[in-house]
């Protein structure tokens, strides 16, 4: 796939899976999932969105943890020019509830497990309508209703993506359609990503670390290994079981890394790069000589 620096990527799903439908996009948890599917699913969704009035501009608040799901989701909200707002699976309260009401999402999307919290944080609010994980959800995904719109112009708004909010209440950051490919071509050139190869995906998509790798695969023909949260002492042996090339580094993980116990995986484990960034300088030299895996950092 040639880049090119004016486009959005949703045009890169629908040609890859009409090339290729069968191609592995990613795996999760080991469960791999196909450009037909993503392309199917986030179609039946496109179009539920569309059947239940939301347009162009509408946003929708999307409160789950990584899942097959949450992808086919993710990109039917781009197909359908409806802003996703990601909120953080932890989030609760006062806080959960600004989240929720202050981009004025048409439709809440939440898992199963986290419904309650979201009711329980609105409660006393006009609330939209709250979709839960599960059989009408599946069923929704499931569909086989078609969508055929254009994809949304570059510069439309795919997220609102909110700050932390340690100065002051979160801010939403207002991310498009060409931004988004754009990180995921940063992301290739950083990682000098090469055709075959596998990234191993630990964040969660609700944070642009995760986020950001959802155009790669269609970018630089690599498959997504993603696994449902950060674990330390599984991590060298589901990098080893998922054949990952590419691990990524964010905040203190590579520090966490070398606490862990020292053993026979730290230099069978098969990646080459750990891309990322914010590794403090007597941290790069200690990770790469003891897991040998070059370290390459970027930002913004």
């Amino acid at each position: 796939m040639t880049p090119t620096d004016d486009a959005g990527f949703v045009d890169l799903l629908t040609r890859c899976a009409a090339r290729d439908p069968d191609r592995i996009y990613a795996r999760y948890c080991g469960v791999p999932v196909s450009y037909g599917d993503i392309e199917r699913s986030s179609s039946a969704f496109a179009a539920h969105l569309r059947a239940r009035g939301l347009k162009p501009g509408d946003r929708v608040a999307v409160m789950m943890r990584n899942s097959v799901a949450t992808i086919a989701i993710v990109f039917g909200l781009a197909r359908a020019g409806v802003a996703w707002i990601p909120v953080n699976a932890q989030q609760r309260g006062e806080g959960l509830r600004y989240l929720l009401t202050h981009p004025q999402p048409k439709l809440i999307l939440a898992d199963a497990d986290l419904a309650e919290l979201v009711e329980d944080a609105l409660a006393g609010t006009t609330t939209p309508p709250i979709l839960k994980q599960g059989a009408e959800l599946d069923a929704i995904l499931g569909g086989m209703a078609g969508f055929d719109e254009p994809a949304p112009a570059p510069d439309d708004v795919f997220a609102i993506m909110y700050t932390s909010g340690t100065t002051g209440r979160p801010k939403g950051v207002v991310v498009s359609h060409r931004m988004l490919r754009l990180a995921a071509e940063g992301v290739g050139r950083v990682s000098a990503a090469k055709s075959g190869e596998v990234f191993f995906v630990w964040e969660p998509l609700y944070h642009i670390g995760g986020a950001q790798l959802l155009p790669l695969p269609m970018i630089r023909d690599v498959t997504l290994a993603m696994v449902d949260r950060f674990s330390a002492s599984r991590f060298w042996s589901q990098v080893k079981a998922e054949g990952a090339t590419h691990i990524h580094h964010l905040g203190g993980i590579l520090q966490i890394l070398l606490k862990q116990p020292e053993g026979p995986l730290d230099r069978s484990h098969g990646a080459r790069i750990s891309w990322g960034g914010g590794c403090p300088a007597d941290i790069w030299p200690l990770f790469r000589d003891r897991f040998g895996i070059e370290i390459r950092e970027c930002y913004g």
